[in-house]
């Protein structure tokens, strides 16, 4: 079989998507860091194809695959946005009091992560976001950086707070 199917993955506004699920009649792939594609020793016929990856809706589009051809085909992603919420606070993990310095917690995406700076009272929220896990870390000047992983249902809201360890200095040996 000299058939293939092959494309890329681009975000509606046309950057490329590397590590893009692809799914084709139950076999996957993901794309490369340039959202290109490629599914080998695909016999002649139609296929369903979809492209999905965490922050963009997922999208599936037809092909059809003749004999001895190579068929393409492209994806615009657009980004997903739901109706959960992630909030918390974070906590000075030696006072047990809110960081009220300033600070950034980060929800690490694919692509491009979203960032909440803390209020003067150490609170952070994120928006719209789809249902999902997600990974988080802080990023607090002063602080260990505190790291977590939530899940959140389509619709919900949880509460993710972050109890971080000051960092003490510490000074060289010659003084």
């Amino acid at each position: 079989m000299n058939e293939r199917i092959n494309g890329h993955v681009y975000s509606e506004g046309g950057s490329a998507l590397g590590s893009a699920g692809i799914a084709c009649n139950g076999g996957k792939s993901v794309t490369l860091f340039d959202g290109a594609f490629e599914l080998e020793n695909i016999a002649p016929g139609t296929y369903s194809i979809t492209a999905s990856l965490k922050g963009f809706k997922s999208q599936t589009n037809t092909v059809t695959v003749e004999k001895d051809r190579t068929a393409t085909i492209d994806f615009y992603l657009p980004q997903a946005a739901g109706t959960s919420k992630i909030c918390g606070t974070v906590y000075d993990a030696g006072t047990g009091r809110p960081v009220a310095s300033g600070g950034t917690v980060i929800l690490i995406l694919p692509v491009a992560n979203k960032y909440a700076n803390l209020d003067k009272e150490g609170r952070y929220r994120f928006i719209n976001l789809v249902g999902d896990g997600y990974n988080m870390v802080t990023s607090v000047s002063g602080y260990e950086d505190g790291k977590a992983t939530i899940d959140v249902g389509e619709g919900k809201k949880e509460i993710q707070d972050f109890h971080c360890k000051p960092v003490l200095p510490v000074e060289p040996p010659w003084g």
